[in-house]
């Protein structure tokens, strides 16, 4: 909201007299405060040259750009919470990164609309989760060597939604391909068709830390056999 300063009384009568002085919040700070009342619940009411903020009927809001128009819209009313953000803004990288501090993530988007849909998300326990673009995680699952395992491969999980938010869950990331200029996304008993720009959402098993034996073959050997190095 607006705050308000109203300066001390002066009795110079050589100093012009001002009613109050109106401070307002840049866009990042609008931003910032935004997205901190919706993780909280709450509906804010900002407003700079460039950005404000309007309630909603539902207990919800939205945050409106003088140049782009709606640039996202804020559900408080049904849990869990959500927003969407229109992809195309010039806003959206700022709000994403914002979100993903409060470890909301672009679960879903709406092709109609052009809009990413987040929502709260945390990654299973052993995982670090991330969130990058299609093509970056196709970059990092490159060579995995699915071919020469077997079972399935449970170091890389993949959060999948369909539509209409009737399943959501981590699916195990089995392969990618790359068709007709999409990326093919293999989980469990289906696929997802991303651009290779689109957001995606997935977590990596973490790895142990090695011990010396780990790094040391020959060492590791030698005490499986119950025996010591000799120190020359």
């Amino acid at each position: 909201m607006f705050s308000m300063t109203y300066p001390k009384p002066d009795s110079s009568p050589d100093q012009p007299r001002t009613s109050h002085q109106v401070s307002t919040p840049s866009d990042i700070s609008l931003i910032r405060t935004f997205v901190g009342g919706f993780v909280q619940g709450q509906v804010v009411l900002l407003a700079n040259p460039h950005l404000r903020t309007e309630p909603l009927f539902n207990n919800s809001m939205q945050l409106l750009s003088k140049k782009e128009g709606l640039i996202a819209t804020a559900n408080l009313d049904a849990a869990p919470i959500s927003m969407l953000v229109r992809e195309t803004t010039t806003l959206a990288p700022l709000l994403h990164e914002t979100l993903a501090t409060h470890q909301f993530y672009p679960l879903a988007k709406a092709e109609a609309d052009s809009c990413y849909l987040y929502r709260y998300c945390c990654a299973p326990e052993g995982y670090n989760l991330r969130c990058t673009t299609a093509k970056e995680l196709w970059r990092i699952s490159w060579g995995r060597g699915f071919g020469n395992r077997g079972g399935i491969p449970l170091d890389l999980i993949v959060w999948y939604q369909t539509p209409n938010g009737a399943r959501a869950s981590w699916q195990p990331l089995r392969g990618m391909d790359c068709e007709q200029g999409l990326l093919q996304i293999k989980i469990l008993g289906g696929a997802l068709w991303v651009n290779s720009s689109d957001w995606v959402v997935w977590a990596r098993k973490e790895t142990p830390i090695p011990t010396a034996q780990d790094l040391d073959p020959d060492r590791s050997r030698l005490y499986s056999r119950g025996r010591l190095p000799l120190n020359n």
